[in-house]
């Protein structure tokens, strides 16, 4: 029984009916800080921070007058206050015993500290997902208007090539229209991936293909808003790893927001562009012609509900940097020497992808 109680991985502690410690084993040793022979003869009190200890003997004596084991059982959760005055968790079952005439209380003490840590983790962890998931929800909002303005956009372009009686274009139109049916489709369905398992998922692709096919998305609005666009793919490396639809999110925000920068100017020229920088990242440039974005607002542009337009949700900027970073790049603006602004942004290439992730 000795080596049993000596070797416990829990603290096990016997007390008196007087509440005087009679043992103390190692485990409860290394859990108090206390050596044996600084608490055994003292009151268990000592071990409890308050309220316990001001209650402890008031529980005692009302069980050994009447039976109610307000002390005896297992699991309950209180705390226990070790030498150096700190205070922890712990699961407390507790077990009166009797021996030659005389009752005795034996105490099981199991750590909840780590236990704590891990479930407040946990939440700290859920809170954040939580907190993703509504910036995501409002995000969700803006990044849907931008595929449904261009349905709209391109149906009311189909309406009016059937009022003209020119069928020459209606198939083209249609398809452009399917295809943003279907970028609808993937943004929900990419929030509900995130939803489900806390993550998106990544895979390779060619990024001036990815570049292109956003710029696809937006060419209607450009040509309705008189807007010149051009695109150089000048990346010959350019396999990234990266989740397509959210990486389309950020070029087809920033380019819908370089249009909409043109509106009321005279030059409406737009150039999205790709490059190799320093061998192990790609760079894509949005290049406009507009009135530019001043220095008080250029300070906290990326920043939530921040925005340059009457009827904008200013969370487009944000919500893009924020999956730049999540893809391990970088997303920043600067003056374009030409008048207007450049939205730039890095990502590594896939060859690199894996050491930033393992850093």
């Amino acid at each position: 029984m000795a080596a049993l109680v000596d070797n416990a991985l829990d603290g096990i502690i016997t007390i008196d009916e007087a509440g005087t410690i009679l043992s103390f084993n190692p485990a409860a040793v290394a859990l108090f800080g206390y050596r044996p022979d600084e608490v055994i003869g003292q009151n268990v009190r000592m071990l409890m921070p308050e309220p316990y200890r001001s209650r402890h003997d008031d529980y005692l004596s009302h069980y050994l007058r009447t039976g109610e084991a307000k002390i005896i059982g297992i699991g309950r959760q209180v705390e226990g206050q070790r030498q150096d005055g700190s205070v922890f968790p712990m699961e407390l079952g507790v077990a009166a015993v009797e021996a030659e005439g005389e009752r005795y209380f034996v105490g099981f003490v199991h750590d909840l500290s780590e236990r704590r840590r891990f479930e407040a983790r946990m939440h700290d962890l859920h809170a954040d997902r939580l907190d993703i998931i509504e910036n995501m929800t409002v995000g969700l909002a803006h990044e849907l208007k931008q595929p449904l303005s261009g349905i709209n956009a391109y149906l009311h372009m189909a309406s009016r090539l059937l009022r003209k009686g020119d069928l020459t274009e209606i198939e083209q139109v249609l398809d452009n229209a399917s295809k943003q049916v279907f970028r609808v489709s993937e943004i929900v369905d990419n929030l509900r991936q995130f939803i489900a398992r806390g993550e998106t998922i990544k895979t390779v692709h060619h990024l001036n293909e990815v570049v292109r096919t956003a710029c696809e998305f937006t060419d209607s609005i450009a040509k309705e808003c008189g807007v010149v666009t051009m695109v150089k793919l000048d990346a010959e490396k350019d396999l990234v790893l990266i989740n397509r639809v959210q990486i389309q999110q950020v070029i087809v925000n920033l380019k819908r927001n370089a249009i909409e920068a043109m509106e009321h100017c005279e030059r409406r020229e737009l150039v999205v562009s790709t490059r190799v920088i320093d061998g192990h990242e790609i760079q894509v440039d949005v290049v406009d012609t507009g009135r530019g974005i001043s220095e008080a607002i250029k300070a906290r542009l990326f920043e939530q509900f921040t925005t340059t337009k009457p009827h904008g949700m200013g969370v487009g900027l944000s919500i893009s940097r924020s999956i730049i970073n999540t893809h391990h790049g970088r997303l920043w603006v600067a003056p374009n020497a030409g008048g207007g602004t450049i939205f730039s942004f890095v990502l590594p290439l896939a060859d690199q992808h894996q050491k930033l992730a393992e850093t």
